[in-house]
């Protein structure tokens, strides 16, 4: 083994950044080498004096004993061998060039050994947790903080090692019902593709899907702040019971928008709607409960929910008129045929299913 190969084994283990493998190779070499396993248990008591807590004088002359002994390992042919000087001494050439070679081993192992525990606390500060679901499923979690996320189907959050120690990012692609833990200090960010949520400690329902047209916030108790991502002027702190809709930059033209009577207009792709709960949570949440609901919505929005609910591929055909029908029922416990029949008998249309998909045509 070269000796840069076994400076950097050294420098892993003292990081804590060794594999099993590379663990393995040092271990065997060591065994097999005696004067190298000698030179490195010595750099490892020279490290473990040089580097805890403050010394005791026992430990200082252990250290310059180390210190010694390396150098007798690495000079077995020298009987005189330089010792760290308490005071100022005059080196010979053959003195300083020992204690050069020596300074420079150690140098490295030190040097090495951060390079890797600096690349193991940026990789430990860079990894991402990733939690999602399915077409079909819905899933519950608890953040590292305490708050509580429910995330609908084909859904996925990310946030980073540090959450709930330095700050409470996290990233949202499709839909999740948040109930955060207040921490004034630390206010959890949600990131959308379409808009950024700030908030201390609320419960409310974000939908950001990135094939659908639009991303809806909607609050149920507390108080959040949404910026418009590519107009970071555009803020609105939404109350209870207020609900912002904001058009997707990659999503489908808003062919079928019709104004809600209870919707205040705020800017061509941006809407904010006060809703009427007949319920404890509003009807954008109820999914929460195992609740299938469609509120007022469009034919093609119903196809990519039912798509998402059952995780079955929905396929309409028709023109603008039937693709515009609006729906509305609530549906709980009950399986696709059900739900397909139901919608079928409310109007306009008929269907056929095969395996995982449906084709629904006039």
């Amino acid at each position: 083994m070269q000796r840069s190969r076994l400076i950097e084994l050294l420098a892993k283990k003292k990081s804590g950044g060794i594999s099993l493998k590379e663990q393995f190779e040092l271990s065997k070499w060591l065994q097999e080498n005696e004067d190298d396993r000698y030179l490195a248990s010595q750099i490892d008591e020279l490290f473990g004096l040089e580097y805890g807590p403050e010394r005791t004088e026992d430990e200082r002359k252990g250290s310059e004993k180390s210190w010694d002994r390396i150098m007798k390992a690495m000079h077995p042919e020298s009987s005189k061998l330089p010792s760290q000087p308490e005071q100022p001494r005059i080196f010979t050439w053959r003195r300083f060039l020992s204690l050069s070679v020596a300074s420079v081993i150690l140098l490295c192992v030190a040097g090495t050994g951060s390079y890797y525990w600096l690349s193991a606390r940026k990789e430990a500060r860079t990894s991402q947790n990733i939690v999602g679901t399915e077409k079909g499923s819905r899933s519950k979690l608890t953040l590292p903080d305490g708050s509580r996320v429910w995330l609908n189907g084909d859904s996925r959050i990310t946030y980073g090692a540090s959450f709930g120690k330095n700050n409470r990012e996290l990233t949202l692609t499709g839909e999740a019902y948040f109930d955060v833990v207040k921490d004034p200090n630390h206010p959890m960010i949600i990131k959308t593709a379409t808009v950024t949520i700030r908030v201390l400690g609320t419960t409310f329902n974000v939908r950001a899907y990135p094939d659908e047209k639009t991303t809806a916030t909607t609050l149920v108790q507390g108080k959040v702040q949404v910026s418009v991502n590519h107009k970071k002027e555009l803020n609105y702190v939404l109350l209870p019971d207020e609900k912002l809709i904001v058009q997707n930059e990659s999503g489908q033209p808003a062919a079928f928008h019709d104004k809600h009577p209870n919707e205040e207009e705020i800017l061509e792709n941006i809407t904010k709607i006060k809703i009427v709960k007949t319920d404890t949570i509003p009807s954008e949440a109820q999914w929460t409960r195992n609740k299938l609901v469609f509120a007022n919505q469009p034919l093609h929005e119903v196809a990519n929910i039912l798509s998402r609910w059952y995780g079955v591929v929905v396929i309409v055909q028709g023109g603008d008129d039937m693709m515009a029908r609006k729906y509305t029922g609530i549906f709980e416990n009950q399986n696709i045929q059900s739900v397909m029949e139901s919608l079928q008998v409310a109007g306009g249309f008929t269907y056929k299913m095969k395996n995982d998909t449906i084709l629904i045509a006039p």
